[in-house]
C-alpha cells in the first residue's frame, strides 16, 4: 500500500491540475474564426483594395462543411468583398510546412494573390515568391494553374515558377488552385 499511496496522489494531483488547465482555457478562449486579422484585411485589401470595412468574414459554418474534403479542406478563411469577390485564405506546403497564402477570385478568375505569412520557407529564395511580380502572374488565371520552369511563352494556365524555389512556387500554384475549386463549388457566393 506504501508503493500505491504515492502514485495515487500524483494521480490526483495531475487530474486537478489538467481539469484545472481545460476551466482557465474555456473561460478565456476568443472564437477568431470571424475575425479578420491585420495581416488578413493587409492581404484582401492588396488584392482588391479599398479599407477592411469593405471586407467581412464568411461564417466558417456557411462553407466549412463544403470545403471539407480534399485540398479544399486547406481554407482557413472565406472572405467577401463587398462588391461580392470573394478572398480564400489557403494554408499550403510550399518547401516547408505551413505557407499562407490569399487568393481573391472574381468571376471565376483570379483577382489577385497575396502571401499572408511565408512560415518556414527558405528566406532569400522561397520568400521570392512573395515578390508581386511573381504573384502577379496568377492574375487572370481560371482552370488548373501549373508551375514550368524558364519557358519562354508559357500557356494560359501556365507560371513560370521562381527560380531555385520550385516547391515555393508550386505552394503558391496550389493555393490558387484550391481557391478556383471552391469558388467554383460554392458557385461564387455565399448568402
Amino acid at each position: 500500500m506504501d508503493k500505491v499511496k504515492p502514485v495515487i496522489v500524483l494521480a490526483l494531483i495531475a487530474a486537478l491540475i489538467s481539469g484545472l488547465v481545460i476551466v482557465v482555457y474555456n473561460a478565456t478562449y476568443v472564437d477568431t474564426s470571424n475575425i479578420v486579422t491585420d495581416k488578413q484585411a493587409a492581404a484582401v485589401t492588396e488584392i482588391y483594395g479599398g479599407t477592411k470595412d469593405d471586407y467581412e468574414v464568411v461564417p466558417a459554418e456557411k462553407w466549412q462543411d463544403m470545403f471539407s474534403e480534399g485540398d479544399l479542406s486547406k481554407i482557413t478563411k472565406v472572405i467577401k468583398n463587398k462588391d461580392g469577390s470573394l478572398a480564400f485564405e489557403a494554408v499550403v506546403k510550399g518547401y516547408k510546412n505551413g505557407y499562407d497564402i490569399m487568393v481573391g477570385v472574381k468571376d471565376g478568375k483570379v483577382a489577385g494573390v497575396s502571401v499572408v505569412s511565408v512560415g518556414e520557407e527558405t528566406p532569400g529564395l522561397g520568400t521570392k515568391t512573395n515578390d508581386p511580380a511573381f504573384l502577379d502572374l496568377f492574375k487572370g488565371k481560371s482552370g488548373e494553374v501549373v508551375i514550368v520552369k524558364n519557358k519562354s511563352n508559357p500557356a494560359d494556365n501556365e507560371v513560370n515558377g521562381v527560380t531555385s524555389a520550385t516547391f515555393s512556387s508550386k505552394g503558391v500554384a496550389s493555393a490558387v488552385n484550391i481557391a478556383l475549386k471552391a469558388y467554383e463549388k460554392c458557385g461564387g457566393e455565399f448568402k
